[in-house]
């Protein structure tokens, strides 16, 4: 069973002349223990598909399961459990804290999952491997845009989701932290068997990349 499957997803924004498709008959698979990047250019559709999966927008039409439920008609409480429990997300914007420490944006996270996390040894580990142990004492602010990167990535992970969703995670990197990002979301899929999803500009992290797909007009084609 795939951990996600669309099947002919459609996203409408806006009526009538201004209307726009953003998605069109999207079919798409991904399976744990998988590394699956989805590139194409700036307003191809990458992002709205990235947030149908991970369940913060419903599509107009279509099908989205994880691990086999339906998940496009589910409840606004239902698809937070989904999202709390299940995926983990990294976003372009960080979402980090800006008054808590990098120590203190995963206490966070074990106040609001507290169960199934990383244990304080796979932390140190996972903290170690993206270059940010120096940082724990830190507040955003303080960082730069590459550290903040890192930290965002190490607190998605830190919550063990089953599936991983990432918008441009290596945006701000240089090659050689791309090739330990890379190295690692290839990791946690195939020895921790999560399905991970990076929707990207980057070519750099096609070697790291089970399948490619390219999106265009908000049409999914595979590459690879």
């Amino acid at each position: 069973m795939a951990a996600i499957q669309l099947e002919k997803i459609n996203k409408v924004y806006g009526k009538g002349g201004a209307q726009v498709r953003a998605l069109k008959d999207v079919d798409f698979e991904a399976e744990s223990g998988e590394v699956v990047l989805i590139m194409g250019p700036s307003g191809a559709g990458k992002s709205t598909f990235l947030t149908i999966i991970g369940s913060l927008q419903k599509p107009t039409s279509g099908s989205v399961k994880v691990d086999g439920e339906e998940i496009s008609q589910l409840s606004a409480k239902k698809t937070g459990a989904l999202r709390l429990n299940k995926i983990g997300f990294i976003l372009q914007a960080y979402n980090l804290v800006p008054y808590l420490t990098v120590q203190d944006q995963f206490v966070l996270v074990d106040k609001v999952k507290r169960q199934g996390n990383l244990s304080k040894e796979e932390l140190a580990k996972l903290m170690e491997q993206l270059g940010i142990s120096d940082l724990a004492k830190k507040y955003p602010g303080e960082l730069s845009g590459g550290q903040k990167q890192r930290v965002a990535i190490a607190r998605a992970l830190y919550a063990d989701p089953a599936i991983i969703l990432a918008d441009e995670p290596t945006a701000s990197l240089d090659s050689e932290k791309v090739k330990e990002v890379g190295q690692l979301f290839k990791t946690m899929a195939k020895e921790r068997n999560k399905a991970v999803i990076l929707v990207t500009h980057d070519p750099r992290l096609k070697e790291y990349a089970d399948h490619i797909y390219e999106m265009m007009d908000g049409q999914l084609s595979k590459e690879a």
